[in-house]
């Protein structure tokens, strides 16, 4: 049978993915599948793609050029998303989630100690966070007589995003006496939280 071939040389993710995905769709029973690489990220992303669908394939690597060369598919595809398994290589941004005014358990004295010396040294660590999230009474900590305010403006004017969550400050009746951030709904937070790299809730 005739070898089917998928020239992705020049191309980057997600296409690579995307054009295997569909040669697999379109492969007759036993039919040998050979694609074409010029990018060490879109060949590992593939080979997970492969792999995860229980596809095995075997890879050789001339002048920089990957070859990777598979006999057959199965009819359907367990894990049929390719696009998510572009991963660039880049990682994202962590972000914080600041969910009270105060942190840990015990004594709220000491709490509120704790919260502020964190707050304040977010700007001392690389990489910045993405965006620093407050809800609940962590919102009190944007406000305009907030003791991070400074800091909290300093990571803004940095590049990172304050979101404040918007239902927080009504139950509050906070809303007037915002000090630093952005007005945010729980959809903006939650596609923040679900892209960051990681997030560290302290």
């Amino acid at each position: 049978m005739e070898e089917k071939l998928v020239d992705a040389r020049g191309q980057v993710c997600p296409m690579p993915l995307i054009m295997t995905k569909k040669a697999l769709k379109e492969l007759g029973t036993g039919q040998p599948l050979r694609i074409l690489i010029d990018n060490e990220t879109s060949k590992q992303n593939v080979m997970r793609f492969l792999s995860d669908n229980g596809i095995k394939a075997e890879c050789e690597e001339e002048n920089g050029v990957f070859t990777l060369r598979l006999f057959g598919a199965p009819a359907n595809l367990s894990h049929p998303d390719a696009e998510s398994y572009c991963n660039t290589g880049e990682s994202k941004p962590h972000v914080v989630v600041i969910n009270s005014d105060k942190m840990g358990r015990g004594s709220d004295e000491l709490g509120e100690i704790l919260i502020k010396a964190f707050i304040n040294t977010i700007k001392e660590v690389s990489p910045l966070p993405g965006a620093v999230v407050f809800y609940n009474s962590g919102i009190f900590l944007t406000l305009k007589d907030s003791p991070v305010l400074e800091s909290l403006v300093e990571l803004e004017r940095a590049g990172v995003k304050i979101l404040i969550c918007g239902t927080c400050l009504n139950y509050y009746e906070k809303k007037e006496q915002i000090g630093v951030g952005t007005v945010s709904n729980m959809y903006t937070i939650l596609e923040t939280l679900s892209n960051a790299g990681h997030i560290v809730c302290p």
